[in-house]
């Protein structure tokens, strides 16, 4: 993950004229350097992928290959060995770089909850932005026919017209380009007020998404334990490791899971530790232990 950000942050740097001339030496050797270790760990990831399935190693190599965080390593080193054998304009090259930020989704939590949420919601997220469109279509051609004789050169056309509508609809309002006709204006208005509620669709759509699915993990994670306390009233080394693995797959906090573990075991005892796990007694009769 270092060395993520450190590239992002040369490729930065690198786009500054007199630096970019009076470091090229260095901006080329640290590029070699780190496509060298982005190389070699994505060969490795697909090389060691056949342990999920032994059987078919080389289909388990495909089938990793054709993932999406496979593909996000892949374009992160495409660019630089298509360089090798195409010319190819350094800035269109260095924004191209640029891809490497999708690598931290590897290793961050939040954005593979983000990038889930976006999976699960993504009917609802289209739906929201095809109400967007139509509205936007129909604000530019209401738009238009208002507005053309008055402003022909910013009106003159519904395509022209589509730059106004999607600043108003979502609520950025540039003031580039704006109505002076009556007819114009009161329409402008009735458009803004509808773009208040429709842009924040989407919003509202991944906020809702991202809560459930953080608590989604929570039940999970919440269920792991109680499965794990009900083998034998207590978590063993081996369990704990267990769920500790799965509290870090999840992007749970210590103290969340902390909390969820004395949950889950409160309940679990109030319910099932009525008698001894061990002996088999009534823990009201059960004599201390030495």
């Amino acid at each position: 993950m270092f060395v993520i950000a450190i590239t992002l942050v040369v490729v930065f740097i690198e786009s500054v004229p007199n630096i970019h001339q009076n470091y090229t030496l260095w901006f080329a050797w640290f590029e070699i350097i780190s496509i060298t270790l982005f190389t070699i760990e994505y060969i490795a990831r697909v090389w060691s992928a056949a342990e999920i399935n032994p059987l078919h190693p080389w289909h388990s190599r495909w089938h990793y290959i054709i993932s999406p965080l496979a593909i996000i390593d892949l374009l992160a080193i495409l660019p630089f060995y298509l360089g090798l054998f195409i010319q190819i304009d350094t800035r269109y090259l260095r924004a191209v770089r640029l891809l490497r930020v999708l690598k931290l989704t590897r290793y961050s939590s939040s954005l593979t909850t983000l990038l889930q949420v976006l999976k699960n919601e993504y009917p609802a997220i289209i739906s929201a932005l095809g109400i967007l469109l139509m509205l936007i279509i129909l604000a530019s051609s209401g738009m238009y026919l208002v507005e053309r004789d008055a402003q022909p050169e910013n009106f003159g056309s519904i395509p022209m017209t589509l730059w106004w509508a999607t600043i108003t609809l979502t609520t950025v309002g540039y003031g580039d380009v704006v109505p002076i006709t009556f007819e114009g204006k009161a329409l402008g208005m009735v458009i803004t007020i509808l773009g208040v509620g429709i842009a924040a669709l989407p919003a509202g759509i991944i906020a809702s998404g991202f809560t459930k699915e953080r608590q989604n993990r929570r039940d999970e994670f919440r269920a792991k334990v109680i499965t794990a306390y009900s083998d034998d009233g207590i978590l063993s080394h081996d369990e704990l490791r267990e769920i500790e693995r799965l509290r870090i797959q999840l992007g749970l906090s210590v103290n969340e899971s902390k909390a969820l573990i004395r949950l889950s075991g409160a309940g679990h005892a109030s319910s099932t530790f009525k008698y001894c796990p061990h002996c088999g007694e009534s823990l009201t009769n059960h004599p201390p232990a030495e």
